[in-house]
């Protein structure tokens, strides 16, 4: 493959470079770090193989929402010359690739640019990068003569959704791009580490809110109705226990039951024939304790706890 130098913005003598490690973070770093020293007119160009030794992976090797990517410009670049696009592509069949998303358009400047997106990727998924100077396509890349490297190209600009055709590939060449890739556990497109502070929930992006409970009771002869409100969304579970003397406790369990938001949710706890004989043997003036717990768990796994403690009347003879 043979690309012409855009003489105009780089130099035919820039060397090859490596950068130093990113710093620790959950996220997948991925691409190719090596320094802008050519560039070609009305490409789009993505980033087949790394050669040996290279720590990076050239295609995405896990699936989450690339979150951020950095070009590697020519550190005597003019600022805001260049313009340069993320592409993230996916093979679809033999010669024929899938642009799944980019980044937005972004002014570049000699050395590291980094940029902040938000792009939904899996693994296999292809990095690459077009350009523009003054409304031209213009894109950067990097003659590192390693022949482990690979660069593919797709001529023009394809948009996200489209499928576009490889026209060529070359040795030698790669795509000065890496991107940095976070999980995505609930699937809703944002970054777990930077860009969603409720990972356990497709719904919420902002922290995971608290269950917050509401109660009422309904004391029977052989029961105790609770009926509980949740805040949110929520398992509930309902339990209660009476010390009857002597060592010996009455355990109910009313169950759980997955709570909606603001609706009314009823939980039984039956009385155990050791609490039945235990009020039956005092007189209403007397009273045993029933604490009952309510406990909600939130999606993040926050639990809420609200206790309860009523009086039951003694159901024997009066005094």
């Amino acid at each position: 493959m043979r690309f012409k130098l855009i003489a105009a913005a780089i130099s035919a003598a820039l060397a090859i470079s490596l950068l130093g490690a990113a710093g620790a973070s959950a996220a997948t770093q991925a691409g190719n770090n090596c320094t802008a020293n050519r560039g070609e007119e009305n490409l789009t160009l993505y980033g087949l193989a790394n050669g040996p030794g290279n720590p990076l992976s050239a295609t995405i090797p896990v699936s989450g929402v690339v979150t951020k990517w950095t070009f590697n410009a020519p550190p005597e670049l003019e600022p805001g010359f260049f313009n340069q696009t993320l592409k993230i592509l996916r093979r679809v069949g033999g010669n024929q690739f899938q642009v799944i998303g980019e980044s937005a358009s972004s002014p570049i400047s000699g050395g590291l640019n980094t940029f902040s997106t938000r792009v939904p990727v899996l693994a296999g998924d292809i990095i690459g990068t077009v350009g523009s100077v003054k409304g031209s396509i213009v894109t950067l890349y990097c003659e590192t003569g390693n022949p482990g490297d690979r660069l593919g190209v797709i001529k023009g600009n394809p948009s996200p959704g489209s499928i576009a055709s490889q026209t060529e590939e070359g040795a030698g060449f790669q795509s000065p791009v890496t991107v940095f890739v976070e999980p995505d556990a609930d699937n809703d497109g944002f970054g777990d580490e930077t860009q969603d502070a409720c990972p356990q929930s497709a719904a919420l992006q902002t922290p995971c809110p608290p269950v917050t409970l509401s109660t009422s009771t309904q004391v029977k002869t052989n029961s105790v109705t609770v009926i509980v409100t949740s805040s949110t969304a929520a398992p509930v579970t309902v339990k209660g226990v009476a010390k009857l003397g002597k060592g010996k406790k009455a355990k109910m369990n009313g169950g759980t039951q997955n709570l909606l938001p603001g609706t009314l949710n009823k939980y039984r706890l039956f009385f155990t024939k050791g609490l039945k004989n235990k009020l039956k043997e005092l007189p209403p003036s007397k009273k045993v304790t029933l604490k009952v717990n309510v406990t909600g768990t939130s999606v993040s796994g926050a639990v809420t706890t609200k206790t309860l403690k009523l009086k039951l009347k003694g159901q024997g003879p009066k005094s």
